[in-house]
């Protein structure tokens, strides 16, 4: 993925691979593209949670999947974490 391209050229060769991304695709470009606008402001704090979600974060899960794998789960999400709690007392 590390092509190095003239200068000159740059421009058109990202326009051409942002047209042939699908409507999901380019929604995570343009997302990418404010977290890099955001991440270069000076005396942005670094968020750790997204720092960890962007290194680990697959890019091909969508929501549908993961709606898929928490159907799984026994019970609701909210007897899960109060009973977790208990545990931990």
């Amino acid at each position: 993925m590390g092509t190095t391209l003239p200068r000159e050229n740059l421009p058109e060769e990202i326009y051409k691979k942002f047209k042939a991304l699908n409507k999901e695709q380019v929604s995570q470009v343009l997302d990418f593209i404010e977290f890099l606008k955001l991440k270069g402001k000076k005396g942005l704090r670094r968020n750790p949670l997204i720092e960890f979600i962007t290194a680990d974060a697959d890019p091909e899960m969508t929501l549908d999947a993961v709606r898929q794998q928490l159907s799984g789960i026994k019970g609701n999400l909210a007897d899960t974490i109060i009973k977790g709690r208990e545990e931990r007392v």
